[in-house]
């Protein structure tokens, strides 16, 4: 009876060590599942994150790629600059303008004795009758012409095409011997004054713009002459007139600052009314600087002194 007793106890023990076996079994089956199942869902982040990551990559390495491009573009001008200024460390003085960085230098004895902030060529276009005009400033080696105090600004045809444009009007020129409506901008055909001609007329009634000697004159109905102020646009009706370059009108006083430094074919380096855009590409091609800024270059140079643009 005892050995019945002990033989029952020792299954019923060895049974619930194997069920617990059997449950940590499972136990482990299901948590190597789970994990499995976890691990499976990690792996697919992971690529996932891997894929995004590589697509960011990748386009940070087209943006470094192009700035560094740039950069080394930059480099490259700026050595070639210097290497222009070692060629004659010991010349009188160099004047060097960056139209990258829009600064102006001036060198003596390979050193730099005044800096400046610039404007230079803002890069856009016009079309005119088939012409293309960029307003870029030019590249290279250049010396002074002549220097002027006080200049005149008289402005290339482009300018009256450029602000009749902003305006959305029409471009007219006005010649000797031609005359403009000054309601209209159409030209007047020439006809006999007085007599038969006036009378079948009825007199003249239209307000006419006419060149006469060096300025422009708007002539009334009654004969009576005024003179346009110089060195203002003239608008006549939709269009915009541009006057003979000798007359008082195409002259424009104080818009090019104090002092001027020619350097050929129409580019300068002078002062400027728009001092906000000092710092910026905004000019048609000339240097703009400062009042204080141009004046000094000026007291400090002379006819002959290099200048070079990069």
């Amino acid at each position: 009876m005892f050995r019945y007793r002990v033989g029952f106890l020792g299954a019923w023990a060895l049974f619930v060590i194997a069920l617990g076996l059997a449950a940590l079994s499972v136990a482990a089956e299901w948590a190597n599942l789970r994990d499995e199942r976890v691990l499976t869902r990690l792996s697919r982040i992971d690529r996932a994150v891997a894929a995004r990551i590589g697509r960011e990559s990748d386009t940070l390495k087209q943006t470094s790629e192009e700035r560094h491009k740039e950069v080394e573009k930059l480099r490259s001008e700026v050595s070639k600059a210097r290497e222009e200024l070692e060629e004659d460390p010991d010349s009188d003085q160099t004047i060097v303008v960056s139209t990258a960085e829009n600064r102006v230098w001036v060198r003596k004895g390979g050193k730099t004795i005044f800096t400046a902030v610039c404007s230079t060529g803002k890069g856009t276009t016009l079309v005119e009758n088939g012409k293309k005009l960029v307003f870029d400033t030019p590249t290279g080696r250049f010396k002074i012409v002549s220097k002027e105090e006080n200049p005149v600004w008289v402005p290339p045809d482009w300018h009256f095409v450029e602000e009749a444009r902003k305006k959305k009007l029409e471009v007219v020129k006005l010649t000797p011997g031609t005359t403009i409506d000054a309601d209209t901008g159409e030209p007047v055909a020439a006809e006999p004054s007085g007599g038969v001609w006036a009378w079948l007329r009825g007199g003249d009634k239209r307000r006419v713009l006419k060149v006469k000697g060096d300025t422009v004159v708007e002539v009334s109905p009654g004969g009576v002459e005024r003179e346009l102020p110089p060195g203002e646009l003239i608008r006549a009706g939709k269009t915009m007139v541009v006057p003979p370059v000798n007359v008082r009108q195409r002259h424009f006083d104080k818009v090019l600052g104090h002092y001027r430094l020619n350097i050929g074919n129409g580019y300068a380096l002078h002062g400027t009314m728009a001092t906000n855009q000092l710092g910026r590409s905004a000019s048609h091609g000339c240097v703009r600087l400062g009042d204080a800024d141009i004046e000094k270059i000026y007291k400090m140079s002379s006819v002959g002194d290099e200048v070079i643009i990069y």
